[in-house]
């Protein structure tokens, strides 16, 4: 299917907002104008949740700009709540056929102040997609799974749904070293050749049947055991290799929210700083005394834990002693050499100190004798006295020098406190420590992720080199040795050829972006991407990350997000405000290079740019409450 065209957008219900965005005909590009707070970023971010997440795993996985995840109900309203999606387009099949598709994402739930942080319950996610007027109807992850494969919406739909969250994200991970690697993990996505896959995923199919009919013909239980513990290695290693491909993708995401927290972060901080109230930088002072303050009556107070021993005085192991011979004396049968005699009766069936033979009697009390008797850790420990030195621990200094600094950090609460702020400075000391937070949340859970990964590569070498000792001892798999080795060649074949491509395919992308930014900014202005440099912006021929001001790596961002999508259209949020000069050649380059643009724009971005998109009227949206 190719030549996709969007012809109706739906929302309702989503936090008790509805809107309806219907597009012009097929061949025609449509301008929105919506206002700030209409919906402009909510639809963009509501196409990405339809597109990039299965039914199954829908609920909780909705963002929304920073917050991730992000709620979809109205808090003000009480009991059951939906919101419906509908997204309408179509396409051409390799017959110029044009075929219809309806797809329906429903949530059903409930606003519920217990269930922080989003403060919702969302009870069920419904899929829907029908097909040609009803001609056929999948459900479920069938949607998923069929868009995905037909129209690859999956793997470009952070791109062709654009707007200007996206572009910031993109500009700061291209003009920072540190983010390359997560760049390239993206691009290395993108030229992943899906047909490549599904040949891999075959031939190790084929290669568990081959395993399976060997396993059939065994008739030695030794080898058939052999033969189940293969496949048992087999399966570790493809749940292995699926957790390891869901733990990279979590930590792509996980850095570029870091990236977009820690850029927040800096310009909460220059906004603090710039200021330059008196009272702020005393405050600043003071609650960096009190982080140390903070920090000294920690490691005291761990240090008191550390030497737990010292807790005890020379006073109190007379006290032990008594208890451990008190437990002593009333056991029964304490001394360890008894056992020595009870195991050589029950052995010899016969009493070792008169030598008559053992009745069953007999037998069974010498038995719970057995049990009564201690083990020999136990008799060393009860019959050693417990000698313990004069205590190291000065109480009553460790409680003086603990309550000493508590009585800083409290003064240190009070003169911080004392400090009348405006509400302003107020309002960016409290972000700035939410975003210190969540930057520190973030922070751990990819620490967490990156050792999990570390231990699935790990898991995965150990397990094939098991796998690979069990076939080769295996007799049963000797006749099936040439194919199980042409299958593993024809893997290694693959991986080779997909790295040639990830290869050509960077070189295609790059040449990709250097084209349009030559023809948006001119001719003097192009971009390279490597593996290196990751993405940069050249001007005569010298690239840098602060090359072409603002506006010029905004459009770098757009024209990197135009060679990572392989979806025709494209539907831009917002894309001209900070653009500048280069505003009229950005739209007449994305007319172009779209079979459709769907813009969505201020009231401010009509002049030199949205009559390019479209000759027909704007359309006003205004989005209206339930």
């Amino acid at each position: 299917m190719n030549s996709i065209h969007f012809s109706l957008i739906k929302v309702a219900g989503y936090r008790g907002r509805n809107f309806t965005l219907k597009t012009n005909p097929r061949g025609q590009n449509t301008v929105f104008i919506m206002d700030g707070n209409t919906g402009k970023t909510t639809i963009i971010e509501l196409l990405r949740w339809c597109f990039g997440h299965r039914e199954r795993e829908a609920n909780g996985t909705f963002k929304h700009m920073w917050a991730n995840p992000a709620h979809l109900l109205d808090d003000t309203k009480e009991g059951h709540q939906t919101c419906e999606v509908t997204i309408q387009f179509s396409a051409l099949d390799d017959q110029k056929h044009e075929h219809f598709f309806q797809l329906e994402r429903v949530a059903e739930g409930q606003h519920d102040d217990t269930r922080p942080p989003l403060n919702e319950n969302i009870s069920s996610v419904k899929d829907t997609l029908e097909i040609d007027h009803g001609i056929s109807v999948l459900t479920g992850d069938a949607v998923f799974d069929y868009v995905s494969q037909e129209f690859r919406f999956n793997e470009c739909a952070e791109y062709f749904c654009f707007d200007g969250e996206k572009a910031r994200e993109v500009m700061q991970l291209a003009s920072d070293s540190k983010n390359i690697n997560t760049l390239l993990a993206l691009v290395n996505r993108r030229t992943t050749h899906p047909k490549l896959e599904e040949y891999k995923q075959r031939l190790n199919g084929l290669g568990e049947r081959v395993l399976e009919e060997a396993k059939a013909r065994i008739t030695d239980r030794a080898l058939e055991l052999n033969m189940s513990k293969l496949n048992g290695i087999l399966g570790d290693i493809r749940l292995a290799e699926n957790q390891l491909n869901s733990f990279d993708n979590e930590v792509d995401v996980c850095r570029l929210a870091l990236s977009r927290l820690e850029d927040e972060r800096q310009q909460t901080q220059n906004q603090i700083t710039t200021t330059k109230v008196n009272e702020l930088v005393e405050r600043n002072k003071y609650e960096v005394e009190k982080k140390i303050v903070a920090e000294r009556l920690s490691r005291e107070r761990d240090s008191i834990y550390e030497n737990s021993e010292d807790w005890i005085s020379a006073s109190t192991a007379d006290e032990i002693n008594q208890i451990k011979m008190q437990v002593k004396e009333k056991g029964k049968l304490p001394e360890p050499y008894r056992r020595d005699l009870i195991e050589t009766c029950l052995a010899c069936r016969k009493c070792e100190i008169c030598g008559r033979p053992l009745d069953k009697t007999s037998e069974e009390r010498i038995k719970k004798l057995e049990l009564q008797v201690a083990p020999h850790s136990v008799q060393v420990f009860l019959s050693s006295n417990l000698l313990i030195s004069p205590s190291s621990l000065n109480a009553e200094s460790k409680y003086n020098s603990i309550m000493k600094l508590v009585a800083q950090s409290d003064l240190l609460d009070v003169k911080i406190k004392g400090i009348k702020l405006s509400e302003k400075d107020t309002e960016l000391i409290a972000k700035r420590e939410s975003l210190d937070k969540q930057i520190s949340a973030l922070n751990a859970q990819i620490a967490t992720l990156e050792r999990d990964i570390g231990d699935r590569k790990m898991w995965i070498t150990d397990l094939k080199g098991k796998a690979k000792e069990l076939q080769e001892k295996s007799e049963a798999l000797k006749e099936n040795k040439i194919i199980l080795d042409k299958i593993d060649e024809s893997i290694k074949i693959i991986e080779d050829a997909e790295e040639k491509i990830k290869n050509k395919a960077t070189e295609i992308i790059s040449s990709v972006i250097s084209e349009g930014v030559s023809s948006i900014l001119g001719t003097k202005f192009s971009a390279r991407f490597t593996q290196a440099e990751g993405l940069m912006l050249g001007e005569d021929g010298f690239y840098g990350t602060e090359k072409g001001g603002y506006s010029g790596r905004l459009v770098l961002s757009y024209c990197f997000a135009e060679a990572m999508t392989v979806v025709g259209p494209i539907i831009v949020d917002t894309p001209a405000g900070n653009i500048g000069t280069p505003r009229e050649n950005l739209a007449s380059h994305l007319v172009a290079n779209h079979n459709q643009v769907v813009l969505l724009c201020l009231p401010t971005e009509l002049t030199n740019f949205a009559n390019i998109i479209s000759q027909k009227e704007p359309i006003t949206i205004n989005n209206m409450k339930m």
